[in-house]
Formats: structure tokens, C-alpha cells, sequence
């Protein structure tokens, strides 16, 4: 969890830095609201996301080492079925494999975040051509002297 915390909290600013410095300062607003589009649409995603991996680990885990009915039980309704209703047996093989199914989602989220993070840093420069704002609300315009 504090490798998706460390990863979600570098894209976030990477991305918001990226964007705000990549235009022109009148369209700085645009930009910190598409950031905040991608945010919300990663917070929506990023669940599902890792419970898909997290169930498809486990069931994968799961498979083969339950005997009897708790093996029809899984083989129909999956590891969360077996959880709650199976033998005390095969609720542990379930709870191990859905905690190792949830390790490895929350891993590989964690290691796109951090991947994420790095694009920003690596592919988008600062804008040189960006205006300076003077005392006066005015743009300025830097001159280069020889």
C-alpha cells in the first residue's frame, strides 16, 4: 500500500507540474482541470483495476487444491464463495489466496504509478517561450543581450 500511496502522490504532482508549465500562463486553469479529469478518472479505474487482478491471482491460486464440494463451490462462484461458506480448510486456501491476489494487485499498481511519475519527468521540457507576468498584470517579453 505505501508503494501505490508513494507512486499515486508522484504522478499526481508530475502530472499537474507538467501541465501547468507545458502552456501558456491564460491557459494554466485548463490545464490543472484536465489534471484533475485524469485524477478522477484514474480514482474510478484504479479499483477496478486491482480487483480484477487481485480475483484472477486468487482464483488462479485457488484452483486444484480444494477437494469435494468446497471444489465445485469454487469453481462456481470463485475464492470470495469459498471465503464464506466453504470447510475450515478451504476457507484458508481461500483467505491465502486472496490475500495474494490483492499483494500482487496493489504491486503492479503500485509499479505503474511509479512508471507513470516518470513520463512527465522524462518526455515534456519546460516551456521557454512562456510570458513573464510583470508587477503590472502585463506580459513581458525577456530579451536576450549579447
Amino acid at each position: 500500500m505505501l508503494l501505490l500511496g508513494i507512486g499515486f502522490i508522484c504522478v499526481v504532482s508530475s502530472l499537474t507540474s507538467a501541465a501547468v508549465n507545458a502552456v501558456p500562463i491564460h491557459m494554466t486553469g485548463m490545464a490543472s482541470g484536465a489534471t484533475s479529469l485524469v485524477r478522477e478518472f484514474g480514482q474510478g479505474l484504479g479499483p477496478a483495476v486491482i480487483s480484477t487482478i487481485a480475483m484472477s491471482a486468487a482464483s488462479s491460486a485457488l484452483l486444484g487444491k480444494l477437494n469435494g464440494a468446497d471444489a465445485g463451490m469454487e469453481a462456481a462462484a470463485g475464492p470470495l464463495a469459498v471465503v464464506d461458506a466453504g470447510s475450515d480448510s478451504a476457507r484458508a486456501a481461500a483467505q491465502t489466496a486472496l490475500g495474494h491476489g490483492m499483494a500482487l494487485g496493489v504491486v503492479i499498481c503500485g509499479c505503474a504509478s511509479l512508471l507513470g511519475a516518470l513520463a512527465p519527468r522524462l518526455l515534456v521540457r519546460k516551456n521557454t517561450a512562456r510570458a513573464e507576468v510583470g508587477a503590472t498584470g502585463e506580459p513581458s517579453v525577456r530579451t536576450a543581450t549579447a
